[in-house]
């Protein structure tokens, strides 16, 4: 299992929002913490929600464990590799310089990988509600300090917010260092977004892009140019983009011939995990070798290196097989 769509200071349970909040004197309602999901009503008090439950997290060290807790919790359920996305400038007004980011997150990685054999990489990314300036910010910051780690740019936030033209040179600036390119798109507004996101961001991936399935054209499109969409079920059932699970698009998307990967989005926000994600694929596909097709199109889709992508089918062959894979200590 891949989790390709997860923001990172978005995973951390209660017990760790405590532990930080007391760590960096943050207060954090206890209420909050006790509700489920964290209490949010809908899309604007989710995003309150996260800024405030998420500002507890003020140092390199508090990020390095937090990216080292996910990814232990993940591996235990199965998970093989997980892209975390985080803005950049978040850290940089509590003092923590991008390049310490960037080390925090690999610290994490490597032990993760020694211990638990899951791998990871990181999308920098600009908030789309707070506007193309530091969107232009965010991607300057990122290409001045590269890392083996950092794969990837991304737009996130609110996408009702600002036009997706005006973010159109931050996107360029991060692909002429080599960065992919992920964006929310097709998650509260129509399908044409997803479309115009692609042309405009010159993206590889579409973050949720499930309002997709609303257009034969987009769905041509999509399915035509192997475009993934990064569809997190549990995220769009519970900010009540569908009803239930069986109104959710994911076979007809699936079905047009769309590439389809799996996210978490915010876990303990939407009270998920990718094993989840996984088990609610399956089930809506109603398509026992779901997660084995899934699995595939997200390793082709991951923005890692052709290294990592061939350690991560070996990972996953071993499932048929024990003799799949040549010896290689990276590989559990």
């Amino acid at each position: 299992m891949l989790d390709l769509h997860v923001h990172l200071r978005g995973t951390m349970l209660p017990l760790k929002i405590e532990k930080l909040a007391a760590r960096n004197g943050v207060r954090v309602p206890p209420d909050t913490l006790r509700a489920r999901g964290y209490g949010w009503s809908d899309f604007t008090c989710f995003l309150k929600a996260y800024d405030l439950l998420t500002s507890v997290i003020v140092t390199a060290r508090d990020l390095e464990e937090v990216a080292y807790d996910y990814l232990r919790s993940s591996a235990s359920t199965g998970a093989t590799y997980v892209e975390f996305m985080l803005s950049p400038p978040d850290l940089l007004r509590t003092g923590v310089p991008f390049e310490d980011q960037l080390s925090a997150i690999s610290a994490a990685r490597d032990q993760a990988l020694e211990l638990h054999g899951i791998d990871c990489r990181m999308i920098a990314t600009a908030v789309r509600h707070l506007g193309p300036a530091p969107a232009l910010n965010a991607a300057r910051i990122a290409v001045a300090r590269r890392n083996e780690i950092l794969v990837g740019f991304g737009l996130t936030g609110d996408e009702r917010k600002f036009a997706v033209s005006e973010f159109a040179e931050a996107f360029r600036i991060a692909r002429s260092e080599g960065l992919l390119a992920t964006a929310h798109a097709g998650e509260h507004l129509g399908a044409e977004t997803v479309v115009e996101a692609i042309d405009k961001l010159g993206l590889t991936r579409v973050g949720h892009g499930v309002r997709a399935a609303e257009s034969e054209a987009v769905l041509r499109q999509l399915a035509d140019n192997r475009i993934p969409l990064e569809v997190c079920l549990s995220s769009n059932l519970s900010l009540g983009l569908y009803k239930n699970l069986a109104d959710h698009p994911i076979r007809r998307l699936r079905e047009a011939g769309c590439r389809i990967v799996l996210g978490t989005d915010d876990p303990p926000f939407f009270e998920t995990g990718i094993a989840g994600e996984y088990s609610k694929a399956t089930e809506a596909l109603r398509l026992h070798e779901a997660g084995r097709a899934i699995t595939d199109d997200a390793i082709d889709a991951a923005f890692c290196d052709d290294a990592t992508k061939a350690r991560l089918r070996c990972v996953h062959a071993r499932d048929k097989s024990p003799y799949a894979c040549p010896d290689d200590p990276l590989i559990r």
